[in-house]
């Protein structure tokens, strides 16, 4: 059965002090306080972490925000995508190949730009999904190239996430598993894909699983792809949340993990996860659409095997529900949240300065700093390095480094000039972190 943790002591959430313009879409983070989101007129922006906003670009509506690893920032709209070099203030938009909204972004370590597109289309009670797959940008989002070889006929892609190794994941939603719904993988950003069988880690269990929805996907800094989806197995109704380890998962023998979930007693009847993020402190966020009794955003202490329900500080959307939230952090640990249908914009006023015990600048350095190519750690702060990770501004993992010893290499040859966070986990459960510059 599913395990909860005991009720937060504290209020997770806190209310920025404006949040106007209507019902938000998305949330991305980039710089120190550049906040970006999207309500009905367009794309509004703050540069002080909420305490004022503007309409950045007046738009038709958008489906997905994202920030890339150089601090770029990009939105999803019907058939086109909005792009800003500067944190915002001004925006171009670049038409694909499609009339079908953009439904989700993902970068690879390389900095390749891929889009997932299409909608579900409901007409007298009944509906289909349609749309046009994957494309690919490789000179920063200026062009953009369909790339679907080997998906199948469903073409709504509404879920995209990337690991380190730069291979590429897509989630394919239909009603109709003839369509071929479900995972994809692609180790050539795009170019070509092969269909990820998702089979249980239980003996008697031997058939796949069939998606027809994806409702979170994602790649946690412990190398693990994290899915939780909607669907059936053999003749049954299936819902619920499963993990692959990467080297893993292109193996078919290999079973999922089934996690703890969210409620339900069964694996194949707990409510999937929507969205998830992986705070630089280890916690991981997701959320349960429903109404105020049951909906709310959920927190995991222990990678996903347990959640915790934290419904204090959240309003609802016109229809008194909660919906799937969406989040972002800045490199100092406060994370911001955002729920489809509602107008409001939290955040925890969590800072990792905080929320960690003092630590002596001497006992942790990294050097030389600014560097061009590598910094060195050193540790002296007589406890081991038990997981050590390299984040960008916008708070997404890089790199995971293997704590071999005092003094640790930590390559930064294959990053773009900028500012990055270097995250070390101690034995002792302290969490230490510092800034390291790339010139």
């Amino acid at each position: 059965m599913s395990a909860w943790s005991p009720p937060a002591q504290a209020q997770l959430w806190q209310l920025t002090p404006t949040f106007p313009g209507g019902p938000k879409t998305g949330v991305a983070a980039t710089g120190d306080s550049t906040l970006l989101t999207a309500v009905a007129a367009g794309l509004l922006r703050t540069t002080n972490r909420g305490r004022t906003w503007q309409l950045a670009r007046r738009t038709g509506p958008v489906f997905a925000v994202f920030a890339t690893r150089q601090g770029h920032l990009l939105a999803g709209g019907a058939g086109k995508v909005y792009r800003s070099f500067d944190a915002g203030a001004t925006w171009d938009s670049v038409a694909l190949a499609t009339p079908h909204p953009v439904a989700a972004f993902a970068e690879t370590p390389q900095g390749a730009l891929l889009v997932g597109t299409g909608e579900y289309i409901a007409v007298n009670g009944a509906g289909s999904s349609t749309g046009n797959g994957v494309f690919c940008s490789v000179d920063q989002g200026q062009t953009w190239q369909a790339r679907n070889t080997g998906i199948g006929a469903g073409r709504f892609v509404d879920r995209l996430a990337t690991d380190r190794l730069g291979r590429v994941y897509a989630a394919v939603a239909d009603q109709q598993g003839a369509s071929q719904p479900g995972l994809y993988l692609s180790t050539n950003e795009g170019l070509s894909w092969q269909y990820l069988p998702v089979r249980l880690n239980a003996a008697g269990f031997t058939d796949p699983v069939t998606m027809y929805e994806v409702t979170a996907l994602a790649v946690s800094p412990q190398d693990s792809l994290q899915c939780s989806y909607q669907g059936v197995y053999q003749n049954f109704e299936a819902s619920g949340n499963l993990a692959q380890s990467l080297t893993n998962v292109t193996n078919p023998l290999a079973g999922w993990t089934v996690h703890g979930g969210t409620s339900g007693i069964s694996w194949w009847a707990r409510a999937p996860l929507a969205n998830l993020h992986f705070a630089q402190n280890g916690d991981w966020y997701s959320s349960r659409p429903g109404p105020p009794t049951v909906g709310g955003t959920l927190v995991s202490q222990n990678r996903g095997r347990s959640w915790r329900l934290e419904r204090a500080g959240l309003g609802a959307g016109a229809d008194g529900f909660r919906q799937a939230q969406q989040f972002a952090e800045f490199a100092d640990g406060d994370v911001f949240m955002v729920q489809d249908t509602d107008v409001r914009v939290y955040h925890t006023g969590r800072r990792l300065a905080s929320a960690t015990a003092p630590q002596q600048a001497t006992d942790f350095q990294l050097y030389p700093n600014p560097t061009a190519d590598a910094v060195q750690l050193v540790n002296r702060t007589g406890q081991r390095i038990v997981a050590l990770a390299l984040y960008d501004l916008s708070g997404r993992c890089l790199q995971m480094v293997t704590p071999t010893a005092s003094a640790i290499i930590i390559s930064l040859a294959k990053e773009k000039p900028g500012i990055y966070l270097v995250s070390a986990t101690l034995a002792d459960g302290r969490v230490v972190r510092r800034r390291v510059v790339k010139q």
